[in-house]
């Protein structure tokens, strides 16, 4: 299953699986030479239904609610987490100088456990970094939390240069797992996908697939990963 949130995942104009972790799912089932059926689902609904053993694998920003219910077969990207706020934004970009303050966020999605336990903050849940990005520009937020890769993709779909905002590093190396849920019923075919997964990393698919398009955009900000 793929989280349906751009540009990891959503469907395209023929309502096929489309974006970085569809491509990946993809690329990983024709290394491990075996059949895919990739379903696209909103973050929260994905989780639920992973949890109750309804899909087999997903690929997610490492969670300790998962830790229970599903085992990692190998990290799948590294990223890290970003504040982002509008360039008149006075005083330090933490989250500490964010109390009482609106911050955007995508819903279901795990920023680690200093976003996830402070109560401090107004959280606003979006359902895009774009939505978020146009809600910062018109103040309706005060800061946005999101991964380096969604908030580089989200400034070039949007033809924005960096200097637009301001932003600072929340959380260096958070990373995404490949996992398997403890009820899947295709738990068996893990072995194959986790050498498939040692593959493309050993090969350096990974990384062409989740960063190229930030090293060739001429953008300042882009990831040194």
């Amino acid at each position: 299953m793929t989280a349906d949130v751009w540009p990891w995942g959503y469907l395209d104009a023929e309502g096929q699986p489309a974006g970085l972790l569809s491509e990946f799912a993809e690329r990983l089932a024709h290394v491990a030479e075996l059949p895919l059926d990739n379903r696209v689902l909103p973050h929260q609904r994905l989780l639920a239904e992973f949890k109750r053993g309804q899909g087999d694998y997903t690929v997610v920003f490492k969670n300790p609610d998962l830790d229970n219910l599903a085992d990692s077969l190998g990290e799948v990207l590294s990223a890290d987490i970003l504040l982002v706020a509008n360039p008149e934004f006075v005083g330090n970009l933490t989250l500490a100088a964010l109390d009482g303050k609106r911050v955007g966020y995508i819903s279901g999605t795990y920023y680690g456990e200093a976003f996830q336990q402070n109560d401090k903050l107004i959280k606003i849940s979006v359902y895009s970094l774009d939505q978020a990005i146009e809600m910062l520009r018109i103040n309706r937020l005060d800061a946005v939390i999101s991964s380096d890769i969604v908030f580089h993709h989200s400034l070039i779909s949007q033809g924005l240069q960096p200097n637009a905002f301001r932003y600072e590093i929340h959380t260096r190396g958070q990373t995404a797992h490949l996992y398997v849920s403890r009820q899947a019923t295709n738990k068996h075919i893990a072995p194959r996908l986790q050498l498939a997964l040692e593959k493309m990393h050993q090969a350096g698919k990974l990384r062409t697939l989740f960063y190229s398009e930030l090293r060739s955009s001429a953008d300042p900000l882009q990831s040194d990963h």
